[in-house]
């Protein structure tokens, strides 16, 4: 009796799920690493802005195709973004964007070592998908906290309280999957909600096993306005910055 008393603990505890704590500190350690392999490398990036009426029609679309890559600062123990984006054919006297989204291929930061702290996780289980399972984290930003996301409208800015859900690899860490929302938080400013999924996923003619982003979907609405923005990243290409020093003898007179 003792015996298969101590043979069932030994098969609950072989099956027991990955613990909270276990996943975020993989989670870190992907983020930090997808983060830097982002930084490596350039890619073409399209945008499909939609500007939607109330009866979900389609008024005006636009699309664009840029050149894109990520540079990352992390000097005095800080980590600064920022994205270069030139586009590609640009006319003379190009359109201004019906709503500039930016920011959202690097929305893994959530996970981040450097922002980590700012939210609130929880384990919602794992679902199938793709022939895979993942594991779902939940997350919802702590107020008060630094958010890896800001809104800027006219001269001011809104750090941006994130809640959503991960859909992960528990073994590798791969993030394959991130919703985020806002829902009324910019009430003040007419925004009634915010919401992004991300996807992610191998790239390509690449041999690293880092996920990249794939695609992004960003819809915005105001009381009379809906916008609907497509971000797609592909043709990732490692880039070499090359540089050369030449020393020259001044001539005697």
């Amino acid at each position: 009796m003792t015996r298969t008393l101590l043979t069932m603990l030994v098969l609950a505890s072989a099956g027991k799920a990955t613990s909270l704590a276990s996943l975020l500190d993989l989670a870190a350690k992907s983020a930090d690493r997808e983060i830097v392999a982002l930084a490596a490398v350039a890619c073409t990036e399209t945008v499909v802005e939609t500007k939607v009426n109330p009866k979900d029609k389609t008024e005006e679309r636009r699309r664009q195709t840029f050149d894109y890559l990520v540079l990352v600062d992390t000097e005095d123990g800080e980590m600064a973004i920022t994205e270069s984006r030139v586009e590609q054919g640009k006319p003379k006297n190009a359109a201004k964007p019906l709503l500039a989204s930016t920011g959202f291929s690097t929305i893994i930061l959530i996970l981040h070592p450097h922002y980590q702290n700012s939210f609130e996780f929880s384990d919602l289980g794992s679902i199938d998908e793709g022939g895979r399972q993942w594991r779902r984290i939940g997350f919802e930003f702590r107020p008060g906290k630094r958010s890896p996301s800001v809104l800027h409208t006219g001269a001011r800015e809104y750090p941006l309280a994130w809640k959503g859900e991960v859909r992960m690899d528990e073994n590798t860490g791969q993030v394959e999957w991130i919703h985020a929302s806002l829902g009324s938080q910019l009430s003040e400013i007419g925004l009634e909600s915010l919401e992004t999924t991300v996807r992610y996923g191998p790239q390509a003619g690449q041999e690293s096993a880092d996920w990249l982003p794939a695609e992004a979907v960003i819809e915005l609405r105001t009381r009379h306005q809906h916008w609907r923005n497509v971000h797609t990243f592909a043709g990732y290409r490692h880039f070499d910055v090359v540089t050369s020093e030449k020393t020259e003898v001044a001539k005697k007179p």
